[in-house]
């Protein structure tokens, strides 16, 4: 039986209390005995499935967002800007604009496994900026275009092509969107 690092103590906990498996299948899972985990989560106060709910709800979320982005694409493009803009303006009013860049950041580094192409990248650091074009001073927005030949001419991979934008929105954010 191994011995657990506190990193793998945290994982053990996400599964009970995240996923909701059963502590004999924690234990199985980082190979320590099922006495070692029932102690250690009577101790800490582990509750099976207590984040379920969570996940349930951020899953459901996700699913309206993806349904309202694409009932958003189905529009005229000037409803599609002043939509945008009501929604900004009604986050920035809600002080939650920052956190929407960092969710959009977050989502954006995930999707970049996914893009295959230099349109792919065009497209993502459009949809970047189209979500929150007035939050960045003109001097500091970043502008981003990407096709086939100086995709080739930089040798940089979609993925890398990406995590640039995500890195340069990051310092804008960290910047307080100056």
């Amino acid at each position: 039986m191994a011995r657990l690092k506190p990193e793998q103590w945290e994982q053990a906990r996400a599964e009970y209390e995240v996923r909701g498996v059963s502590l004999g299948d924690v234990a199985k899972r980082f190979d320590v005995a099922t006495s070692s985990v029932s102690r250690r989560a009577r101790a800490e106060g582990w509750v099976q499935g207590k984040m379920q709910d969570l996940a349930e709800r951020k899953v459901a979320a996700v699913k309206a967002l993806a349904e309202v982005e694409t009932q958003t694409q189905d529009l005229p493009l000037r409803f599609q800007h002043t939509l945008q803009s009501v929604v900004q303006e009604r986050l920035q009013a809600e002080g939650m604009l920052a956190s929407l860049d960092v969710a959009l950041a977050t989502k954006a580094i995930t999707l970049a496994s996914q893009a295959t192409s230099a349109a792919d990248i065009e497209t993502l650091s459009r949809a970047r900026k189209n979500l929150a074009p007035a939050q960045q001073a003109p001097a500091q927005q970043t502008n981003v275009t990407v096709n086939q030949q100086q995709a080739q001419s930089t040798a940089m991979s979609p993925r890398d092509a990406l995590a640039e934008i995500v890195r340069q929105s990051a310092e804008v954010i960290e910047d307080g969107g100056q």
